[in-house]
């Protein structure tokens, strides 16, 4: 085990990546109508900030606190007590600031990977997106999709090797900061570490969720909204990333105790 005397970062089998879903699904179904409710109330919310573009960095600097206060919520209904919408809050009531931190370095790791896309796919990109402008779909556009996708397919790749390490930070580290009151630097490298020596059940749980994504993908298309997979899939999302957290580090903490 690595970490500290109260915090230590256990390393589990791969198998455990299934586990996390399935029972987020059971903490899902514990309370499932207001796990949509707060979804809902998260995404309709989302959509004015984003549409404003100061709000909108300031709302993807907050994702943190709006996890820390989902996953309490999913602490209480893990101890039998009921998700209210107050839990919404609970992000921003303790280590805010603390929170906000994770929020930048998550952002900052969304950015360097953009510009990795961008630099080596600038081409590609603004070649399909030059189809996609023109409507009706020709052999001629179906033939520059065809020639831009392998330098766009390795410009997300290259993007996502890049931001990957910033990804693997931010994962537990919101989690950390608020249950157990850890400084954004050392939960930063705790959760670091624990995406490390957990590749594999994280790889697993990665790939049983991609097949939900892909089949919603073209509804989020439909709609414009590219990332309504996401908010649909984050009433089971949540729970299985809080109760990830559970299983890779020891020693629960008490301070986090849902009211």
């Amino acid at each position: 085990m690595l970490g500290t005397p109260d915090i230590t970062v256990r390393k589990v089998e791969a198998s455990r990546g299934w586990r996390w879903i399935s029972d987020g699904i059971t903490l899902f179904r514990k309370s499932p109508a207001q796990w949509v409710f707060l979804c809902a109330i998260l995404f309709v919310g989302s959509r004015i900030l984003y549409a404003i573009p100061v709000l909108g960095i300031i709302a993807l600097l907050v994702v943190p606190n709006i996890l820390a206060g989902l996953s309490h919520g999913a602490q209480a209904l893990e101890q039998g007590k009921p998700l209210r919408v107050s839990y919404l809050a609970s992000g921003f009531l303790k280590n805010a600031a603390h929170l906000i931190t994770i929020g930048g370095v998550s952002l900052v790791g969304k950015f360097v990977g953009m510009i990795v896309v961008t630099v080596m796919g600038g081409e590609a990109i603004t070649e399909i997106a030059k189809t996609m402008a023109a409507g009706a779909v020709t052999q001629e556009t179906m033939d520059a999709v065809r020639i831009a996708r392998p330098a766009l397919m390795n410009a997300f790749v290259a993007g996502l090797a890049v931001s990957l390490p910033f990804l693997m930070a931010a994962w537990f580290s919101p989690l950390l900061v608020f249950f157990d009151d850890v400084p954004p630097r050392r939960a930063l490298a705790l959760s670091l570490v624990a995406c490390v020596r957990n590749l594999w059940p994280l790889l697993l749980y990665g790939v049983m969720l991609l097949a939900p994504m892909m089949m919603l993908m073209p509804l989020g298309i439909a709609t414009h909204q590219a990332d309504l997979a996401i908010w649909l899939l984050a009433p089971v999302v949540v729970p299985s990333i809080y109760l990830s957290y559970k299983d890779v580090f020891a020693h629960a903490p008490a301070a986090g105790t849902a009211p």
